[in-house]
């Protein structure tokens, strides 16, 4: 993923038109969420969420159907199954510069007593990309570009099991084909995954509310940014999170595009988004070798999950 700090035009419009939205839109047609407890953030344990990340490592480089990827969503399955969270694998065969590629995106409901209805969607989504970025010449484990965020939500579901309610209105999707096959996101390549999911989205019998799209969240030395094309109202409920938590100084306003998995769900699916970035370009591992266990801390994971937990509580809670 090269994350670039500028948009094409035909992003430039969805971009415009979703921020100019002036409140999230209650979701007709997907269910209410029940109210997510004001506890929940404080349940939020960086200390798991780092085991998960350091798991996800342990298994090598995770580009599309590499081995190591393939025992990424194993352990994703069974760590959400145990959960109580059910998984389904959303394959698809993307074509690429290199030519066809086979990705798999996971995605999660809780539902320990039944199977869930894909067809239809609930309010919620909380994204991360589970691949890694294919380099022939060195060994890329990407710890925090996308080990942190995937890491994460394993632990977000495992916070959310507790408030069974509120875990009912979530989806967690690991996105597929995030990074470039070539050097940068440009044109089609990239963001494979997540431009999949959303033009199935457009399948279903109705829409989420909103997504949330993490990514690069577990160095406590870069700041957190705030998108600067998240929906103005989800921006809004961040700052108040980040307020309520002691975290104002870690989390920042960004004021330049940067492409991610959060573009697709914008412009195929259109639906609000708040996508949370750490500041990549303030590292000198990122999209390197040097992108391990060690620039990672426990304490940068949980206060990203707690954000997280405390927006969903304001959003829920409305």
């Amino acid at each position: 993923m090269i994350k670039f700090l500028a948009a094409s035009l035909s992003t430039l419009f969805f971009l415009t038109s979703c921020s100019e939205q002036e409140e999230v839109p209650s979701s007709s047609a997907a269910s209410k969420s029940a109210p997510l407890s004001a506890n929940a953030p404080s349940e939020f344990s960086g200390e798991n969420a780092y085991a998960h990340v350091e798991a996800l490592t342990s298994f090598g480089p995770r580009p599309p159907e590499s081995d190591g990827y393939r025992k990424s969503l194993q352990y994703l399955e069974k760590e959400l199954g145990q959960l109580g969270w059910k998984t389904q694998r959303q394959t698809f065969k993307g074509d690429t510069p290199t030519g066809p590629i086979n990705f798999t995106n996971l995605l999660a409901r809780y539902s320990p007593d039944q199977d869930p209805d894909w067809t239809t969607s609930v309010p919620y989504l909380l994204c991360s990309h589970l691949d890694t970025k294919r380099y022939p010449n060195i060994v890329f484990l990407g710890a925090n570009d996308s080990g942190s965020s995937s890491g994460l939500l394993v632990e977000l579901a495992r916070v959310l099991q507790n408030h069974e309610g509120s875990a009912k209105s979530v989806e967690l999707v690991f996105f597929d084909g995030e990074e470039a096959i070539l050097e940068n996101i440009r044109g089609r390549d990239g963001l494979y995954g997540s431009k999949f999911y959303a033009g199935q989205l457009n399948n279903r019998s109705n829409k989420p509310q909103l997504a949330i799209v993490l990514d690069i969240v577990g160095d406590k030395n870069i700041p957190l940014l705030i998108g600067s094309d998240s929906h103005e109202n989800l921006k809004a409920h961040t700052t108040a999170a980040a307020t309520t938590l002691g975290l104002s100084d870690k989390v920042v306003l960004y004021q330049t595009p940067i492409t991610d998995d959060h573009v697709p769900l914008m412009a195929r699916a259109q639906l609000p988004v708040l996508h949370l970035i750490g500041d990549f370009s303030q590292t000198t591992y990122w999209h390197t070798a040097k992108d391990t266990m060690d620039n990672l801390s426990p304490e940068a994971l949980e206060n990203t999950g707690k954000l997280t937990l405390q927006v969903l509580h304001q959003l829920t809670s409305n």
